[in-house]
């Protein structure tokens, strides 16, 4: 083996080395001071690369022919939090700090350039892809011991599109008429993308209607590796909403503040009860885990352009007009589908609604029996480091162990 590009001499297999399109006079070493690591290689021959980080080596498998050349490409590693905070300084326009109190770093507008791979594929090897939501302070990490370590800074990722849509949550006829029950902690989509089917990568049966009807859902293709969960922080859901059911109150500064509270989706038909109302579940405000939904303030903090001021200071529920035109400058907004957010709606005779945003573009809510699509939201380590791209969908952000 020799670690050229001429074809000379009696070597098999011959190497180049690049970063990016600069060639490389040896293989950089393992950690190395420029940060670079392995992203790809190209064999002729018929021949390919494996590549083995704890032995910093490549592996060339296939090979058939002598004077087989193979090209490492080597790409330079960054801290994703430290890039997005760095690329703030200069980009205004698609990242902007918001007005909440934690002041979480958000991409914003109708197309920002926030795609990021980080490591999971479908059936025909294509990458699936995330968009990043932001960097978010103040998040409450668990850690493996089960502590808590609060005040942490956390770059908060979403699926790019959805697996499909499914029920919030169902229940039996006799416990809010089978039109579910909106405590997230024990909700049956919640269950799905943290110990069910989509967490452990498999099919079985999900819940699609109200009186806990179910159907077929197969996520063997499209749910979490291993080596993803791996990437991703287990951390503090805040799961509180308003005192009361006011669509005037639902600005994004508002409803945050109100995410964030010890109000919970049953407290308003406690004492009136019937059959709406007649679920024994207890209500948290808070929940530990891996896998959420974003928040209706994620859908409002993601506007951008030159309406963003305008649409901040308007409620939600009415954004379904061109005039500010905040869906048509949110990238969040999806113009095909009603998306689940993880937030309860407190109601004064109903313990099963639950916020989504419409494809009018309005947040609103419903019975969480509805079959609405679900877009899984996670936290990233705050160890993750990437390989750059330039955030679009043919060029995406790498994630790297």
């Amino acid at each position: 083996m020799e670690g050229t590009v001429q074809y000379e001499g009696s070597g098999d297999v011959f190497f180049a080395f690049y970063n990016g399109d600069e060639q490389l006079s040896t293989m950089p070493k393992k950690d190395n001071p420029d940060g670079l690591v392995f992203d790809y290689a190209e064999c002729s021959n018929g021949a390919s690369v494996e590549w083995n980080s704890d032995k910093w080596a490549p592996l060339v498998v296939n090979l058939s022919e002598t004077k087989t050349k193979c090209t490492l490409y080597f790409s330079k590693m960054y801290n994703l939090k430290e890039y997005i905070e760095n690329l703030a300084e200069e980009d205004t326009t698609t990242l902007a700090y918001d007005d909440t109190s934690e002041k979480n770093l958000r991409y914003i507008g109708a197309s920002p350039k926030n795609y990021i791979d980080i490591g999971d594929r479908d059936s025909s090897g294509k990458p699936i892809l995330w968009r990043i939501i932001g960097v978010m302070n103040n998040v409450t990490v668990i850690n493996e011991d089960g502590s808590a370590s609060s005040g942490q800074s956390l770059v908060k990722i979403i699926r790019a599109d959805s697996i499909r849509n499914w029920s919030w949550d169902s229940s039996a006829d006799g416990v809010n008429n089978g039109f579910g029950v909106n405590e997230w902690s024990q909700a049956d989509i919640m269950t799905t993308l943290n110990t069910g089917a989509y967490w452990s990568k498999t099919s079985g049966q999900c819940y699609s209607s109200s009186g806990n009807i179910q159907k077929a859902c197969d996520f063997s293709s499209t749910g979490l590796t291993s080596s993803v969960k791996d990437r991703l922080a287990k951390v503090r859901w805040n799961t509180g909403t308003f005192a009361t059911y006011n669509n005037s109150e639902w600005l994004a500064n508002a409803t945050y503040k109100a995410e964030r509270s010890n109000h919970n989706g049953k407290e308003q038909c406690a004492s009136s009860g019937g059959s709406w109302c007649n679920d024994d579940v207890e209500r948290t405000t808070t929940w530990d885990d891996y896998i959420g939904l974003m928040y209706p303030s994620d859908y409002g903090y993601a506007v951008g352009g030159s309406v963003r001021s305008e649409c901040l200071g308007k409620t939600m529920y009415n954004w379904y007009g061109s005039s500010p035109d905040c869906k048509g400058n949110d990238w969040l907004y999806d113009s095909s589908n009603y998306q689940w957010t993880i937030t309860p709606v407190p109601y004064s005779s109903l313990a099963d609604r639950v916020f989504y945003v419409s494809s009018l573009g309005r947040v609103d809510y419903s019975d969480a029996s509805s079959a609405y699509a679900v877009r899984p939201v996670a936290y990233l380590r705050s160890s993750t480091q990437i390989v750059v791209g330039d955030g679009t969908k043919e060029n995406p952000h790498t994630l790297k162990a």
